[in-house]
């Protein structure tokens, strides 16, 4: 009786019972996967994910109950990937390192998602590889060579014989990744911007923007970072070195751009990016509280407020150096040696970071655990930042924010160059953090010591260098 009064009640507001979709993942044993929502009212954003792993044979069943269509992004093996479920829907997904399959009741539209997700991955591999496409020289070849991956992803869509508005929608994304090509080569791969290429800039800045298909494309945050900048030093011949607050430039720059739920969505993203980083960017907590004023009724605001309460947090803490000391810096520091010379007569346990470096605030958190277990040696903690100058007042702030008992020194100028002479590798880059172990007479006897989420080997590793 109840559940039928309760289908009465579904009917009679116009609503569908809901019903389970089901996503099978196929891939390698014990592979880690991560999802997210990508529907018009989620940020699109990989650490809002749900970590998972496959079990033993490579399998992973994700189930959600859906009245209406939803769409989910996965991160399989280091790949990207969308998928459109739909109530009832049965559907699987096999990924391995060399072929991806799509199969169920949603292939069609699965298939449509994935073309574009290949589209967006070759335009990604522009900035951090040798890409094919830095080597044109005019607007006319290098749409030529972006339109062979355009149209393959295109042909896939238009011949789908979906709605047609998935159809348009997929399309838009298209469109907004070849833009996204564009300004990516003419700002970082043409020296002489030409008239010509900045004509070809200009017709892809101002062609227009459909607000629906901008609420669901992935590469919305990326794109939306990329333009306004690009315009400002491409169009007008801004000095970016003239843009006293880079945030508040970009936030009022997308104003110009976007508008209604696009722009919503878009300074969502920007408040997230930081949070996610953890930058406590001090500026943020003044454009979230403008973002409250204007859209209080916003979805993004449950995902914002706790991030930006520890911003808040972050910046009402105050340095008390009998509790944090502070090594003071001067330019006779010009080996890594003088960074620890009033340690000297002590076990030295060194954390290279920085206030930039996520991974070196991740490690954080297991440091109080490991001081407790390590509380009988006799050791002293230097965390040593390689922050540049500028970034003092946030260097400070971070110190008592983590909690972070020990000596601390912000490198110079010389000293920086010192840590990477001496860390780095063949081609001077450096990977934090660092750790190193320093004996009694300031000499580093392990030089990639054990991080403290590795208690017991870097127990072992400082009692080695004690003699316990």
């Amino acid at each position: 009786m109840k559940k039928s009064l309760l289908l009465a009640s579904l009917i009679l507001a116009g609503c569908n019972a809901p019903e389970i979709a089901t996503l099978v993942v196929k891939t390698e044993p014990n592979a880690e996967i991560v999802y997210w929502g990508a529907g018009k009212e989620e940020l699109y954003a990989y650490s809002l994910g749900q970590k998972d792993s496959a079990d033993a044979k490579g399998y992973l069943t994700y189930q959600v109950e859906l009245t209406d269509p939803k769409i989910v992004a996965l991160n399989i093996l280091q790949s990207p990937h969308t998928i459109y479920l739909t109530p009832g829907s049965k559907d699987t997904l096999t990924v391995t390192k060399d072929t991806m399959f799509l199969s169920g009741s949603n292939k069609t539209y699965n298939e449509c998602l994935q073309a574009v997700d290949d589209y967006m991955q070759y335009c990604d591999k522009i900035l951090y590889t040798r890409h094919e496409l830095k080597s044109v020289k005019t607007p006319d070849e290098l749409k030529s060579m972006y339109g062979v991956h355009y149209n393959k992803a295109a042909e896939v869509i238009r011949k789908s014989g979906l709605p047609t508005a998935f159809v348009k929608e997929q399309m838009a994304h298209l469109d907004y990744i070849s833009r996204t090509i564009v300004a990516y080569i003419t700002m970082y791969a043409i020296q002489d911007k030409t008239d010509e290429w900045k004509a070809v800039f200009k017709q892809v800045a101002d062609m227009s923007w459909s607000e629906e298909a901008m609420l669901t494309y992935r590469g919305l945050s990326r794109l939306a970072r990329q333009l306004p900048p690009m315009k400002y030093a491409i169009l007008e011949n801004g000095d970016g070195s003239e843009v006293k607050d880079p945030n508040r430039f970009m936030f009022d720059r997308c104003k110009d751009w976007f508008e209604g739920k696009a722009l919503e969505k878009v300074l969502a993203a920007f408040i997230y990016d930081d949070i996610m980083q953890q930058a406590h960017t001090e500026t943020y907590i003044d454009l979230y509280e403008e973002f409250k004023q204007n859209y209080p009724e916003s979805p993004y605001l449950s995902v914002l407020e706790p991030g930006m309460e520890e911003t808040i947090r972050f910046h009402k803490t105050e340095l008390d150096e009998s509790l944090y000391p502070l090594i003071p810096y001067d330019s006779t520091m010009t080996t890594l040696k003088d960074a620890w010379k009033s340690l000297k007569g002590k076990v030295v346990y060194v954390d290279v970071w920085a206030t930039w470096c996520g991974p070196c605030k991740e490690m954080f958190q297991y440091v109080p655990a490991f001081k407790e277990k390590a509380k009988d040696l006799e050791v002293a903690y230097l965390y040593l930042s390689i922050d540049r100058p500028q970034a003092e007042k946030v260097w400070k702030k971070s110190i008592p924010y983590y909690n972070l008992k020990g000596h601390h020194l912000l490198a110079g100028k010389e000293l920086a160059q010192a840590v990477y002479q001496e860390l780095g590798n063949e081609r001077g880059i450096l990977s934090i953090p660092r750790f190193l172990i320093v004996d009694k007479d300031g000499d580093i006897v392990v030089s990639d010591a054990a991080s403290p989420n590795q208690p017991e080997k870097l127990l072992e590793q400082l009692k080695q260098v004690l003699g316990k």
